[in-house]
């Protein structure tokens, strides 16, 4: 039996582009075959979890509110072949309570998430997940008419050059995801100093990007870590420079 190819090698940004559209191609299709509002794609490769393919980017929101719990539907059905219905999602229950909350928030009523078999992957793993606004009764027979689509993600996943690039969205994403939060965090060092809105800390960063070339990640990078107590020694030293000041706009003098 031929050895699978290694999930770390690196292919194209159009192989990506092309999976992508492909999954979401499927999942249109789920959605409107079986009632539902919304489906996406979760992927973990290794410790690296992201969507990599969604219907409405604005219910990837409840992936990610699973992904900073580490718990919930989605990453269940990871190691399992069980699905996981739920009729009422946002009602609270013990055994996802953030998952809950940001269902009730979004209004989805009824979820199912099914692991996708892409097992032979080595350390990959994923799962659809299919999302209502709607109350829902999932009865079996519903559940049943998911496998097929399941199965073909798991076929355009499981393909040579597409599973590479399913491991390489899952971590890409994955960063985007540890930028966003880094840059967040920024945003709210500087609305606190200076008392300005999330937009007007945005531009500031942007600006300051700008004017040293650096990348807009990197800089919230070194705003954060400059703000945290490790790093007053070095400011004290005169090794940082105060990012309260770097990121004022009298600095463009």
């Amino acid at each position: 039996m031929a050895e699978a190819p290694s999930l770390r090698g690196d292919d194209p940004g159009a192989a990506e582009v092309r999976l992508n559209r492909l999954l979401n191609l499927i999942l249109e299709s789920a959605v409107e075959a079986l009632g539902f509002d919304a489906a996406t794609v979760t992927a973990r490769d290794g410790q690296d979890l992201a969507t990599v393919a969604a219907t409405d980017q604005r219910l990837v929101a409840l992936d990610d509110a699973q992904y900073e719990t580490c718990e919930g539907p989605c990453l269940a059905v990871l190691e399992q072949d069980e699905p996981i219905s739920l009729d009422d999602a946002g009602e609270v229950d013990d055994r996802w309570e953030h998952f809950s909350r940001t269902a009730a928030h979004l209004g989805v009523h009824s979820t199912l998430s099914m692991h996708l078999p892409v097992d032979e992957a080595r350390e990959l793993r994923a799962s659809l997940n299919l999302y209502s606004r709607r109350r829902l009764e999932l009865a079996e027979q519903q559940v049943r008419a998911a496998i097929p689509f399941a199965e073909q993600l798991a076929a355009a996943i499981l393909s040579v050059d597409a599973y590479r690039s399913t491991a390489k969205l899952a971590r890409d994403m994955a960063e985007a995801m540890r930028s966003r939060a880094t840059i967040e965090q920024a945003k709210g060092i500087l609305i606190s100093d200076h008392q300005i809105t999330a937009d007007e800390a945005f531009q500031r960063l942007l600006m300051l990007s700008q004017r040293s070339n650096r990348k807009l990640r990197d800089i919230a990078e070194r705003l954060v870590a400059e703000r945290s107590p490790r790093s007053a020694d070095a400011q004290s030293a005169g090794e940082a420079s105060d990012p309260r000041s770097a990121a004022s706009p009298s600095d463009d003098q």
